[in-house]
């Protein structure tokens, strides 16, 4: 079965050898489940999601749920959590509301086809507030532009915006207070490729390694703390 992996830092990539802690946790899953899995690069979220609507992937792991998603594609278990935050050089100014920060003009830079929560999908609805926002598929190109005062927010995962932050070396860039989203993390499994059955399979698996799961995160967690090479900008 054909694995989409769209979505650093907890997918990377370098050659044909693919790592990071979605990769592990995957490997993990299928073997407890049973099931072989082959590896496939996407450009982007939403490439991702159109590939396996169209049947040329059958999984894509670090998926959030929505009901738009949940049409076109059968949800795992949660097996990891997720904490969308803003990356910015701006003041850390606390607001009530993502719609301040729209309202007063600023610029956000996001992950082309993911899903940020409910607010930011409302917002995003409001004809006057689409010219705000920029979708740009590489991170380290999206933190760019943060760094240049080209746009005054990245949304991003909070453990993948301070891993790629160190790994730039883009100090200046901190989180900003507001919470833009906490969500649990699936696989998005193709309706095509399996079976009611098979998705319980891997859901007893996700429950089966759990605690295999949470060493895994803590490994990849404990790297966010140790320097890393400036010679690795990508």
């Amino acid at each position: 079965m054909g694995v989409g992996t769209p979505w650093p830092p907890y997918v990377m990539y370098e050659a044909d050898r693919y790592f990071g802690l979605d990769i592990d946790a995957t490997k993990e899953i299928f073997a407890k489940a049973g099931l072989c899995i082959r590896f496939v690069r996407l450009p982007s979220s939403a490439r991702g999601i159109t590939e396996l609507e169209k049947g040329f992937i059958d999984v894509l792991p670090s998926a959030s749920y929505n009901e738009q998603r949940a049409k076109i594609a059968y949800f795992s278990s949660e097996y990891r959590k997720e904490r969308m935050r803003l990356f910015t050089l701006s003041t850390l100014d606390e607001v009530n509301n993502l719609s301040e920060l729209f309202s007063q003009g600023y610029l956000f830079t996001a992950n082309p086809g993911a899903y940020y929560g409910e607010e930011l999908e409302n917002i995003l609805r409001i004809e006057q507030f689409k010219d705000n926002y920029f979708e740009v598929a590489s991170l380290s190109q999206r933190m760019e532009l943060v760094r240049r005062g080209r746009v005054d927010f990245l949304i991003e995962d909070e453990a993948s915006g301070i891993y790629y932050k160190k790994r730039l070396g883009y100090n200046a860039l901190r989180v900003h207070p507001y919470v833009i989203h906490d969500n649990g993390i699936h696989f998005m499994l193709s309706k095509d490729a399996f079976d009611i059955e098979q998705v319980a399979q891997i859901n007893r698996a996700i429950n089966l390694v759990s605690e295999q799961l949470k060493a895994i995160e803590l490994r990849y967690q404990a790297d966010l703390t140790k320097p890393l090479s400036q010679s690795s900008h990508f």
